[in-house]
């Protein structure tokens, strides 16, 4: 494959069978950190869940774009990014850098749409957090895909760095969205910096013969106000 193809911008065939849905981070995004829900709560959950997997349409694709680290800076194409030092010091190996996109879709969107503007609080609460655990389940799929796509020029890959976290100011999202086809998978941004549908993530990934893909957790950000670290994840 020429070097061009191979980074190319391109959307990745994906179902709702190719997604691993983690019970236990379901849980700790409701709320009930490593505690069980109640039955009458579990019901909801697996009604929705249930619902969520019948409806749901994941889109995932991704471009690969020469870029290199230097010092706090991020430098992909022709654009400079501000990440901050805890994500510029985890893809400072790379030697080109993936931009992802997942998103569960529209049909999804549409169907938490509705629950928002329902009556019932509880079923639009538990749906919500189900809508931004899939996003993440198409992250990880999409890590998976990336690994094994660049696995045969001998490269590897760090783990997922998005706008909005561990101190990478959600502003550059539109800087980002430029690398990209207008409304690649399906997922467009508001002037807010906001994507649409709401349940999408846009990352950046490091690449590199010398890259680790480490699991980020607290120990890694320091938001303070993060609900995973206030959930002891």
């Amino acid at each position: 494959m020429e070097r061009n193809e191979w980074m190319a911008a391109r959307e990745l065939p994906l179902s709702v069978r190719d997604l691993t849905i983690s019970p236990a981070e379901l849980r700790a995004t409701l709320g009930y950190g490593t505690a069980e829900p109640g039955p009458d709560v579990q019901e909801i959950v697996d009604r929705l869940t249930a619902r969520a997997l019948e409806i749901c349409r994941p889109r995932l694709g991704f471009r690969i774009v020469e870029g290199r680290v230097e010092r706090q800076r991020l430098k992909l194409g022709e654009l400079d990014f501000e990440p901050g030092a805890i994500i510029a010091a985890q893809l400072r190996k790379g030697s080109c850098f993936a931009v992802l996109i997942a998103s569960v879709g529209a049909e999804m969107d549409a169907w938490l749409h509705d629950l928002r503007e329902g009556d019932d609080v509880v079923a639009a609460y538990v749906a919500d957090a189900l809508g931004s655990v899939m996003a993440e389940a198409i992250v990880a799929c999409g890590l998976d895909r990336l690994e094994r796509y660049v696995a045969p020029e001998g490269l590897r890959i760090t783990n997922s760095y998005s706008p909005g976290y561990c101190g990478w100011n959600v502003s550059e999202q539109h800087a980002l969205f430029s690398l990209l086809p207008e409304g690649f998978c399906g997922v467009r941004l508001c002037e807010s910096g906001l994507m649409l549908p709401i349940k999408s993530v846009s990352a950046v990934v490091g690449i590199g013969p010398e890259v680790e893909r480490r699991d980020y957790g607290c120990a890694l950000c320091r938001k303070a106000d993060c609900y995973k670290r206030r959930l002891g994840a």
